[in-house]
């Protein structure tokens, strides 16, 4: 039921009048009491890693007793002394409820206590420094300094063990208790006494029962490390402990306080989001690379920054083209993606030559504006070739290697045969390929054999990924001692041609393709060409695919940001025979009965509302001066003035490869363009959209009002359509979403500790908010992409805790290209946001730029995360002239070249004290250091 931390009481012996206790053969008792306060029909329960405590299946779990309103107790006796337990709420509708966080835990194994009592309290899941227990803080911002031995624990023949559960404690402070009792200082400051951190963020200290006095009072307490001075008491009313009851000795009770309640302010950091292909120093391949962010984080701490925000590292190589600089789409969601390797880092080739021509070649790739991806790509994997064939024999014989082989094999053995029989086939697509295009594990096992022809082809994908693994680990484990977090980016697909499609096809509906409906990004909506996931499958072995997958990411990430969290709630599944996002309808959903939309008054006319709806004397608007040309060779009039499309253009696929089957858009003339677009458009003339499962059930299509089909229907069918359009896409499924998301987000995200970030832009259902919020998962605030609709913009100041503010995404323009792209509505935001009445200018000079970022750093959001190119955007010497060249995607661009590279090197920008020193000012001050 997720991480636990187990404290072992090692010794036998307890002090008591000199007398020695040892525990006696048999089972001992326990007791469990916790505080939570119930409504009316809801009951406790408890549940564990014991059969007595029944095995972690909530049906089998142990009821509590009320004794008092509040508490909650039960007991048994047991042999099994150590194991994991956690607590459940029974809901009024027979549903269960786990308490929050990781499992709880105990050791009484080498103990010889008689009785042990456990007093605990419910944790809440939507308390908002459930954060702080992650990866990010725990690992790199709070860790504490090592340990190298634990002091001894001494235990007595009446033993309370005091425990503290808390987050939030910086490495120079540690935690002590004061109480009312002699024993516990007597409210004297000098008196505290510490307790100890070896298992924090879990604080403990063991008391001899018999000499306190209860009712026992006492606050926690927090103290420097290195003076020892007291520098904070916890707010509240003192904590009690009301007695210690035991019917045997020797006896132990552990009582866990939730929580050092803390006066001062939440904690809050800044970082930088930035590609790792877009990374450039003096000496990179042509590319960012893993090597080049041991340079950033030295910048990245030098100006206060604490996170750093990647694109997805994985592999997306498909084509052996620039179109596979997408790095959404990856044929492998275990393998890092070999173009960002540093060839220095991994060998000399024995022809100097050679190795000086590769050299040299990537060195004017890296002189050059933006990234050439495919040349670089190619260039590189050359390399890694003749460098493997140098030392493949010491390498597949390397310590190194085979302990890198044995942990990764599950994942590494398919993702090599893949690459071979792509390179072989000139094809990732397995379905072309002339053999083993049918995955059978025992065939691969032969195919991979170590004594077969092929192998050196396939090993040396076994070569690349291990330096690659070992190239990012080396600068993860350099950004975790300097106190930086590394935040990944998880992508919500796949790419239809990838080891995981090839190898586990039933975990993916690959006739369907997600996307996303029409919004500000895009007009017709966005295909993402990933297949949508079966989730019935995936729940049978719960979801142990996507655990893999975040347990794999955990290696390199302490924080990660789950693309189009939404897709968790539903995805927007496009048919495969469509182009556009348009004609997308949501998965999972509850579309309609014929009936239920006749029950509405809705005239329902199967053939009027979901055929595409053609008529005369509309096809100019579309086509223009080639409207007859598209009437005799694209259409059939099947009545005069309607049309029905040729069964040869009838889906916007077919009308897609007519007119470019091996052709970029740039090469297609502006007839053919118009006449294609005007046929997609036809294509989606249409009002329901049939369920792909169930045909007898329609969607609505998403803005159907701009369609000349409901335009052109009576006033009051739209308006009887209207009704029925908000009730779909803003109200039917809320509730149905909600419980989608519950059974998979928990079970998933327990896989890993890292801090998890959702983008939850476009259109959200209501339901997101409030369960992002439960499951303590930071949404993410763009300042022009305001949740509230009835809003132009956000205030960075009305921004929740539990976020990342930010100005720009890699999806938008850049601060500056935004500000540029509609003056009218730059000009309200600097009436409005920024308060400002003086000249308004069309341009964003650097004091915009700074006041706008300034603005942000003091946001209440927990972190505020900038694009490098917004943070550079307030320094006139340093920011790039052409800031069209910033942008990193434009979504509505199905294939975007994904190619900006930073025009300064990480070595100009380190020696750019002005602007890092202003930079770590503006962090310093605003209370993000």
């Amino acid at each position: 039921m997720g991480n636990s931390c187990v404290f072992s009481l090692r010794y036998c012996n307890f002090e008591k009048t000199g007398k020695s206790f040892l525990r006696k053969e048999g089972a001992m008792k326990l007791s469990f009491k916790i505080d939570y306060q119930t409504s009316w029909g809801e009951s406790i329960f408890i549940s564990g890693s014991t059969p007595l405590l029944g095995a972690w299946d909530p049906m089998k779990a142990i009821p509590l007793k009320n004794q008092f309103p509040g508490e909650w107790m039960t007991s048994i006796e047991s042999d099994d002394l150590r194991f994991e337990y956690k607590y459940l709420l029974q809901k009024q509708d027979g549903g269960m409820v786990w308490e929050w966080g990781p499992n709880r835990g105990i050791d009484l194994s080498a103990a010889s206590f008689r009785e042990a009592r456990m007093r605990d309290f419910w944790r809440t899941s939507d308390d908002i420094e459930n954060t702080l227990y992650s990866a990010a803080f725990q690992k790199v911002l709070l860790k504490r300094p090592a340990v190298l031995t634990s002091p001894p624990e001494k235990l007595h023949g009446k033993t309370l063990r005091l425990q503290l559960r808390t987050p939030f404690v910086d490495p120079n402070h540690r935690i002590a208790v004061l109480g009312g009792d002699a024993a516990l200082g007597g409210w004297n400051e000098a008196g505290a006494i510490p307790l100890e951190d070896t298992h924090a963020p879990l604080w403990h200290v063991d008391l001899d029962a018999s000499k306190l006095t209860f009712p026992l009072h006492y606050k926690y307490v927090m103290t420097d490390v290195r003076t020892g001075r007291l520098i904070e008491w916890e707010e509240g009313n003192n904590r009690v402990i009301r007695d210690f009851v035991c019917h045997e000795e020797p006896s132990l009770k552990i009582h866990t306080d939730e929580k050092f309640r803390m006066a001062q302010g939440r904690w809050k950091g800044a970082g930088v989001a930035v590609p790792l292909f877009s990374l450039r120093t003096d000496h990179s391949g042509g590319i960012g690379e893993f090597t080049d962010l041991v340079p950033l984080i030295d910048w990245t701490k030098k100006c206060g920054l604490k996170l750093i925000q990647l694109l997805p590292l994985n592999e997306t190589v498909a084509t052996h083209s620039w179109i596979d600089s997408y790095p959404y789409k990856s044929i492998s969601v275990m393998a890092l993606h070999p173009v960002f390797l540093n060839i220095n880092k991994i060998g000399v080739l024995d022809d100097e030559s050679l190795m000086v021509g590769f050299l040299k070649t990537l060195a004017g790739f890296n002189a050059q504006e933006s990234v050439h991806y495919d040349e670089v790509h190619k260039v590189k994997s050359k390399f890694f070739k003749l460098i493997f064939d140098q030392q493949m024999d010491s390498f597949l014989q390397s310590p190194a290697f085979l302990k890198f082989f044995g942990e990764n094999r599950e994942w590494l053995v398919p993702y090599a045969a893949f690459c071979y029989l792509r390179d072989q086939n000139k094809t990732a697509d397995f379905r072309q390929w002339k053999a083993f295009g049918l995955y059978h594990p025992e065939e691969i096992d032969q195919l991979t054999d170590p004594k077969g022809k092929d192998f050196p082809h396939i090993a040396v994908h076994y070569f690349i990924q291990y330096h690659a693994h070992k190239q990012l680990s080396e600068a993860v484990a350099y950004a975790r001692s300097q106190g930086v977090v590394l935040k990944g980016d998880i992508p919500i697909g796949i790419s239809p041609n990838s080891v995981e499609a090839w190898t586990q096809p039933e975990l993916f509906n690959l006739s369907q393709q997600a996307g996303a409906p029409p919004d500000d990004f895009a007009i017709l909506g966005q295909n993402w060409g990933f297949p949508t996931y079966n989730w019935d499958v995936m729940a049978q072995d719960g979801y142990a695919w996507w655990k893999s997958r975040l347990r794999q990411m955990s290696q390199y990430f302490d924080a990660f940001r789950i693309d189009h969290i939404v897709g968790f709630f539903r995805i927007w599944e496009i048919p495969a025979d469509q182009v556009f996002g348009i004609m997308g309808h949501f998965n999972p959903a509850l579309p309609y009965s014929r009936d239920e939309i006749i029950d509405r008054g809705i005239p329902f006319n199967e053939e009027r509302f979901t055929r595409p709806y053609i008529r005369d004397y509309f096809l100019w608007d579309l086509f223009g001066e080639f409207t007859e040309e598209v009437k005799n060779r694209y259409l059939s009039e099947y009545e005069p003035g309607k049309f029905n499309l040729k069964p040869a253009f009838s889906t916007q696929q077919q009308v897609w490869a007519h007119f470019m089957p091996a052709r970029s858009e740039e090469s297609l003339s502006g007839k053919d363009s118009r006449i294609r677009d005007g046929l997609c458009a036809l294509i989606s003339e249409v009002i329901f959209l049939r369920d792909p499962v169930h045909p007898s059930r329609f969607h609505p299509r998403i803005a159907m009002h701009d369609t000349y089909s409901y335009m052109n229907l009576s006033e009051y069918s739209r308006y009887l359509l209207d009704e029925l359009y908000i009730e779909f896409f803003y109200h039917r499924h809320n509730q149905f979403w909600r419980d989608q998301a519950l059974k998979k987000l928990p079970p998933i995200l327990q896989a890993s500790d890292m801090l998890v970030c959702g983008e939850d832009l476009g259109m959200i259902p209501e339901c997101v908010p409030d369960v992002m919020k439960e499951l303590g998962i930071l949404s993410l605030e763009v300042q022009r992409m305001p949740k509230d609709p009835r809003i132009e913009f956000l205030h960075p100041s009305d921004a929740p805790y539990l976020a990342v503010s930010t100005t720009s995404t890699h999806d938008t323009s850049t601060l500056r290209g935004w500000w540029e792209e509609d003056p009218q509505k730059s000009e309200r935001f600097f009436r409005t946001i920024m308060g400002n009445h003086a000249d308004f200018k069309r341009s964003m000079e650097p004091w915009l730029a700074g006041d706008i970022l300034q603005q942000h750093f003091w946001s209440p959001a927990m972190w505020v995360i900038f694009p490098i190119q917004d943070l550079l955007a307030m320094d006139e010497e340093l920011r790039r002239e052409d800031f069209d060249a910033e942008r990193i995607n434009i979504p509505a661009v199905a294939q975007h070249y994904w190619r900006y590279r930073i025009h300064l090197t990480l070595e100009k920008l380190q020696k750019a004290t002005p602007f890092n020193s202003r930079l770590h000012g503006m962090v310093v001050h605003a209370g993000r250091s």
